[in-house]
Order: C-alpha cells, then structure tokens, then sequence
C-alpha cells in the first residue's frame, strides 16, 4: 500500500527497524527497498515462526519476533551483516548462505550444531533450519529465507537420557562397589559434551582422583558449583547404600553450556543412578546373607527403564496414568497412583488443578504443598503411606505425582532418588503430550482456515443445454496439505462453455489465497475477450506479471463447442504445465498428451499452443489434478497409466457418478487436494 511501512506488522520490533540508519546499510532507506524484499519481510512478520531474511551479497538480516528470543544477546542486530552477527559460526553458516545465493538451491539442516555467543560465551545450541532463495522482481536470487526451529533442549536431553541409560546398565557385571568409581567414570566419560571430565569418590576406595574434592560440605540433594584452577566444578553427593557410604561425584562442566536448571537437574540424576548402582554392587557383596535383595533391586532399575521406555508411547494424560500405574506395580509395590496439573481454565486465564487417578483423598493435601516446590513423604492416619513430588517443566512447577500404599513404608535415600527420576520421566513425558496437543491444535486451525477459504473459492458449475458439468474439490488427507488447487466452469459472453483446471504451488492459506487471484484473473480474461485458450493463458500470465501475483501455476483451459451442422463437438484447450485431460468413451480412456508449455509466472510472453479434439455425443472429459494421481510409492506416469485403466469402465456414467468414483478410488490414499472436473456431451436424443 503506498506510504505504508515495510514495519508495519514488526509488533514489539517496530521500535528496533525503526531505530537502525539504514541509509548506513547496504540495503539503503526503506522507501527504496525492491518489492520482492518487501513481499518477503511482509511474510516474515505475519507468521509465527521463527523466520530470518537476509538480503544482497552482504546477507543483510531482517528477522522477526519469534526469531529474536533465539539470538539472546545478539539482538538487536537488524540492519546487520550476518556474518558480523554470528562471527563464531561463520565457517559453518557462510558456505550455505552463500551457496543458497549462487543458485546452489535450498538447504536442509537438521539438528546441526552451532557454538553461539548469545549469553556471553560460546554456547552449544542445535537447530534445524532450511536456507531457500529469495527472488528479485527479475528472477535473480537476491536474498535467502531462514525458517528455524531451536532443537537445542531435545537433543541434550536425548544424549543425556542415553547416558542414563548407560548408567542403568552398571549393575549388569559388577560385582563390587570398590568397582564402581572407576567402571562409573568409564561409562560417564562416554558423554563428553556435557561431562568434559569426572571423579567418583567412595569412603575406602583406593585411587588416582584428577579433581578436586569439594570446597564446602554437601548436602545430601546438594549441587555445590565453584570455581578453581580446573575451571568450574560442580560437586554432588552419591547417595551410599549405608549411613556413611555415601560417595561424593566431581564434574568438571562444560564451558560451552550454562550451569542452569536442567543441567544441575541432570547432574542430580546422575548422582542418583549412580546412587542406586552402588546400592545394588552392596546388596551383591551381602549376597550370601541377604540372597534376594540384590534382585529387589535390579527388579527396580529395570522397572524404572521400563517406565521411561513405555511413557514416551502415551498419548494423553490418561496413558501417562496407565503406565504409572502399571509399572509402579512392581517397580514400588504401590496401591494406587495419582497425577495432579495445572490446566489452564476455559478463559485461559487462570490456572487449575485437575486431578487423575485413584485413591484422591490421600494424596489431595499432599498436592498443595508439592505444588509448592516440596516433595512430601507422610505416613496416612488409616497406617498406610504417601509419597508426592512436584512435576516440574524447566524452572515451573506444572504438577504432581502421587504414590500410595495401603501399609506403613520407609522412604530411604534410594526410594527418594528413584522417585525423583519416576517424577522426571513423568514430566517429560507430560510436557511432550502438551507439546504435541498443542501442535495438533495449531495445525488444525491452520488446516480449518485454508479449506475454508479455498471451498469459498471455488464456485458451483453452469449447466448448459447441451453438456453436464460436475466438479469436485477433496482436501488432502495430511492436514497440512490444503492449497492451490481450484477448477472453474463458466459461458463467456457470447455463451461459449469454457472449462478450466489448475494447480498453484504451495499449501495452506497463502496457496489458496493467490489461487483465488489467478482463477479470478483467468476467469475474467475468458468471460469479456473472444480469444482461444492459449492466448487466453498468455493473456493471463501476463495479467499476473503485470499486478504482482508472486506465485507459480500449472493450469489447463479448454472450450467445449458443436461443430456447426453436425452432431459432433470438440474440445480446444491449452495446457501450461499441467496434466493431461482425459477422455472416456466408446468403452475405452485416453490421455490427450502433448508437449505441455510452460507453467505459468515463468516467462509472460511464452507462446503457447492451442490443440484440438473432437468428443462424439456421449463423451466424457476429465480435468483433474495431479493429487489425483501422485502417491509417494509410484511415478507420476504409473499415476496416470493406473487413471486410464481405472477410468475406462465410466463411460456410461454421468460426470457426477464419474468425478465421485475416481474420488472412492483414491480416498484417504491421497498426499495432495485433488480437483475435479467432468464435462460430458448429453447423447442425441
């Protein structure tokens, strides 16, 4: 809109675009920037997403709100160069920026690793982004389009889940808690990145030990974290498997990652496998007098593995119960288990407690006060037991876990630690349903907007004397997939029968908004200007030249006529790019193939062809797209070789029946919308 600024939907940002002289930059004042850097900022502001354009040579950044929060302290850096931004990184970003810029094509990266200065040191972050070329109004590349997602969190978190399962497996052949230190910092020194180096000290064992021991008394849940000439050191009690036996644990941390909650968190449950194998190497040495408690406890570490391997296949809060209350079972002969969350209201305003599970009015005064941060082990006044633990979600308490058991029970060390490590599992395992839920949610709307709007689009068929018509438009069956796809029917002014079909590229509501502009356009051209298809399709790819529709399209237009004194029709059509039309009749189908021109919004002024063929009273004719006939396990040609065969046996139907068949033939197999359209020339008589 002319006076309007490109910043205009930069929200909390406009302060920031408006502060930075770009008249210093390489891309100068705003009011002189190309409209295909404008169209491409306007789309970076509009979506949720954490998006980063760059553009020219020099890879100047625009980025927008969801996009700040990830550079930290980077921000502001708009106006800048990258490659002054993320110095650090350079020698891995530079080759792809470059290499999107020099037509090398589009990037994919998943999870890649990036040292980052955003909080004052070389941070380890993991991403998984795309690089995809930004086109001038000319069609050069001049800048490149970042779409990001932060995977930093699931990738630790997976690496250090593995060592703790790793850890899990050190009971399996030790026989010795005098075998533990060196067997435990054997197997921690598998995970460097977050354990660069480790000592394991247990009262009376001998050994070299590389670190220092810790420079206060620990408690026994403590992390103490200081700093010496070995850099900074963290130290953490291991619980022993008698007073005094405790073990104290020294990790040297590593530099490129904050000593922040769920660090310190996953220093804690280190200590407490560790913890728990030493309690399990002391029950093997009083294996002779006390034969069955080694297997007591191997039985609970491999319950609790089974926990943690079955949580992740839960689908909802109701399975995470399932699961909990199964496993528990066995795992701490527990009676009865119960969760309690934090739900937002209906407002979203507030939140509230929900609870689930059985035996409620035990653990329901527990609840408050483990919601509170603090973890509660009570004997009941029926003589049983209760055990709940705050669920927490990074630094946020989201919950509760509850425990009882209709008995009197003892809350030693180990059945704490193991229960702190049940409460962690749950909480991830919570806080990925949340996550999930609300990613379906978000698609859903998405998929809901786009169908809408494209089902308002497309517009029923005429229906002249002499021919039936029939259309049809089927989402595709993954939700993301809603697009470009449309067909259309109409009589020109001079009450020809024109039929069109086509397919613009992309999905969702921006596909289907640009779809809506070149059907209108086409639409249009073909009602008022008395010309053929193919200079009705060259009239139309200049028209989106021309008014700035920036998308590309494939499309076939076709009109339907008798020829004068006889009985016999034919159909002339143009195709730019799109699939072939069918033709079903006289018990057979046939694919009217020819050298397709091109799509349209490549070249304006491409000549294009029309083609001719003659339909006898009774025939058929196809338009579709090509989610019709695309499948992920075939060619497009075995597609369209299945389409003749499948269409062949449909003559005697009406264009209706026809367009409702091929439709039941494909349901719930397709990867794309499909559009159809079926026009038929009524039989004489």
């Amino acid at each position: 809109m002319p006076g309007s600024s490109p910043f205009d939907g930069a929200g909390t940002l406009r302060g920031d675009y408006l502060a930075v002289d770009w008249a210093a930059t390489a891309l100068g004042e705003p009011a002189g920037w190309p409209t295909a850097l404008r169209r491409a900022l306007r789309l970076a502001l509009t979506t949720r997403f954490a998006v980063l354009v760059t553009w020219g040579p020099e890879h100047v950044m625009l980025y927008n709100e969801a996009y700040a929060p990830l550079i930290g302290a980077k921000h502001p850096a708009l106006g800048r160069r990258a490659a002054d931004v993320f110095p650090e990184a350079w020698d891995e970003l530079g080759p792809l920026f470059d290499g999107v810029i020099s037509g090398a094509g589009a990037t994919w990266s998943q999870d890649q690793v990036l040292l980052l200065d955003r909080r004052g040191f070389a941070e380890e972050t993991y991403w998984t982004f795309s690089f995809s070329p930004l086109t001038d109004d000319d069609g050069a590349i001049r800048g490149v389009l970042d779409i990001v997602d932060e995977t930093t969190r699931r990738v630790v978190d997976r690496r250090r889940l593995e060592l703790l399962a790793r850890l899990g497996e050190l009971t399996s052949d030790l026989e010795s808690t005098a075998d533990l230190p060196a067997r435990a910092v054997e197997v921690l020194m598998t995970a460097p990145l977050d354990l660069p180096a480790v000592d394991v000290r247990f009262p009376g064992a001998d050994g070299q030990h590389q670190l220092p021991g810790p420079l206060a008394t620990l408690g026994t849940h403590e992390v103490l974290v200081g700093d010496t000439p070995d850099g900074r050191l963290a130290w953490l009690r291991v619980p022993g498997a008698h007073p005094g036996t405790s073990g104290v644990l020294t990790v040297a941390l590593s530099e490129h990652l904050a000593p922040d909650g769920p660090y310190l968190e996953f220093l804690r449950l280190v200590a407490a496998a560790l913890g728990n194998a030493l309690s399990v190497a002391a029950s093997y040495e009083a294996e002779r007098r006390r034969a069955d408690l080694q297997q007591v406890q191997a039985a609970r570490l491999r319950g609790l593995v089974d926990v943690a391997q079955a949580l992740p296949d839960a689908g909802d809060e109701a399975g995470v119960l399932e699961v909990l209350t199964r496993e528990t079972a066995g795992l701490l002969q527990t009676d009865a288990v119960a969760l309690g969350l934090l739900v937002p209201d209906e407002e979203g305003l507030e939140q509230r407690l929900r609870l689930f599970g059985r035996d409620l009015d035990s653990v329901g005064g527990a609840v408050a006060r483990a919601l509170g941060g603090t973890s509660c082990f009570e004997a009941l006044p029926s003589g049983g037991s209760v055990a709940v633990l705050p669920l927490r979600t990074g630094d946020a308490v989201t919950g509760a876990l509850g425990l009882t058991w209709t008995g009197p029970r003892d809350f030693p060390a180990e059945d704490r630690d193991l229960l702190q490590v049940l409460a962690a599992s749950t909480a991830q395992a919570l806080d990925r349903i949340r996550a999930a839920r609300a990613e379906r949610q978000a698609a859903e709307a998405v998929r809901s907007l786009a169908e809408t709007l494209q089902r308002s689009l497309l517009t029923a068929a005429p229906q002249p004397e002499e021919l039936q018509i029939a259309v049809r438009y089927s989402p595709a069956a993954e939700h993301v997939q809603v697009g470009g796809d449309w067909y259309d029917a109409f009589l020109t002014s001079a009450g020809a029968t024109c039929v069109a079909i086509g397919d613009v590229t992309g999905h969702d509501q921006e596909a289907a908004a640009a779809m809506g502009q070149v059907r209108n356009l086409l639409r249009g051209i073909g009602y008022s200007l008395e010309v053929s298809p193919a200079s009705a399709l060259t009239s139309l790819d200049r028209a989106m030249r021309d008014l700035g529709v920036g998308a590309l399209a494939t499309a076939v237009l076709a009109t339907v006529e008798r020829i004068e004194g006889t009985d016999t029709w034919r159909m002339r059509w143009a195709n730019a790019g799109h699939t072939p039309p069918l033709v079903i009749g006289g018990g057979r189908a046939q694919l009217l193939t020819t050298e397709p021109d091109l799509l349209l919004g490549l070249e304006a002024d491409f000549p294009r062809a029309d083609h001719v063929h003659g339909l006898d009273p009774g025939a058929i004719v196809v338009l579709y797209t090509d989610g019709l006939v695309e499948r992920r396990d075939a060619s497009v040609e075995e597609g369209l070789q299945w389409l003749v065969e499948a269409a062949a046996g449909l003559g005697d139907l009406t264009p209706d029946e026809v367009c409702d068949a091929l439709l039941a033939l494909v349901d719930g197999h397709t990867d794309d919308d499909v559009a159809l359209l079926a026009v038929r020339v009524r039989p004489v008589g």
